[in-house]
This record gives structure tokens, C-alpha cells and sequence, in this order.
């Protein structure tokens, strides 16, 4: 048998114990500034984002466009086969596809330079700051606020048929 190491003399260890205990309560404590202050912002967060939908929704319900009024592409639009752009393609293979009687399909907002104002698109932003508490600013992060913004598009939701 081996002789075992002897070991060290009680003094040595009387304080382990108690500085596990201190480094422990310390980081128990980031643990849950953090989280509360997280859980505080991802609320915010998803008021902000009610709010703004719910202000693009009415808006988009009193606004109308201009519809669909030009039921055939113009020559100067960039999906025209004899456009500037597309003048110096293969000719041999185009092949003109139908005009939707939709108001607004694929081949519609395609035709168009800015389809966005075909629909109506209006975004709606907002930003709130939120202060954080000292105690986060300190020991988690080194900013007195928070910027948080939300954005939200929404469609006209009249004249999109006439």
C-alpha cells in the first residue's frame, strides 16, 4: 500500500465554504436582475408591437388606392420584352404572358416600377426607450436605456378592386 497525502491542516479550509457561498449569492443575483429586466423588456417589446399593428390596421382601413387602373403595361415600364433594358435579349424566346383581371397578382406588381403604391403599403414605426435600473446598468450593462422599435406595413384595405 501506498502512504495517502496528508492533508492540509483544518485553518486552510474554514473559508472555502464561506467564499463559494459569497461568489454564489453574487451570481444568483445577476441571474435574476437579468432575467427580470429581460422579462420587463420582452413585454414592452410585444405592447410595442400590438400597438403599432393595431395603429397600421386603422389606418389601413381608412386608406384606399388607386387600384389596378392601367390594365396594360405602358412601353416604358420595365417588363415591357422592347424596354431599353430588355431590348438586347433574346427575342426569339419571348413569349407575352396574359394580363391578370386581378388587382394586384404577381404579374401586376411586376409591371409596375414601384409596386408598393399599387397596394398601398404605409409602415407604421415606433420606438419607446426604456431606463434600466441601476443595479443592471452596474453589474450587466453599461447603458442607462434601451431603445426598442417595432415597424409594421400594412396594404390599403378599399380601392383595391376598382
Amino acid at each position: 500500500m501506498t502512504p495517502r497525502a496528508p492533508h492540509p491542516p483544518p485553518r486552510a479550509r474554514r473559508g472555502q465554504a464561506l467564499a463559494e457561498l459569497a461568489v454564489m449569492l453574487v451570481v444568483l443575483i445577476i441571474l435574476v436582475l437579468g432575467v427580470c429586466t429581460l422579462g420587463d423588456l420582452a413585454l414592452r417589446q410585444l405592447r410595442l408591437r400590438h400597438d403599432v399593428r393595431l395603429e397600421a390596421g386603422e389606418a389601413a382601413l381608412t386608406r384606399a388606392t388607386a387600384g389596378w387602373v392601367d390594365p396594360a403595361p405602358a412601353p416604358e415600364t420595365r417588363s415591357d420584352p422592347f424596354h431599353r433594358v430588355n431590348a438586347y435579349a433574346r427575342l426569339d424566346a419571348y413569349a407575352p404572358q396574359p394580363i391578370s383581371r386581378l388587382p394586384a397578382s404577381n404579374y401586376t406588381l411586376a409591371a409596375r416600377d414601384l409596386p408598393e403604391g399599387e397596394l398601398g403599403l404605409q409602415t407604421e414605426t415606433r420606438e419607446e426607450r426604456v431606463p434600466l435600473e441601476a443595479a443592471f446598468i452596474d453589474l450587466i450593462y453599461n447603458k442607462n436605456s434601451v431603445l426598442l422599435r417595432e415597424t409594421a406595413a400594412f396594404p390599403a384595405a378599399s380601392g383595391l378592386w376598382d
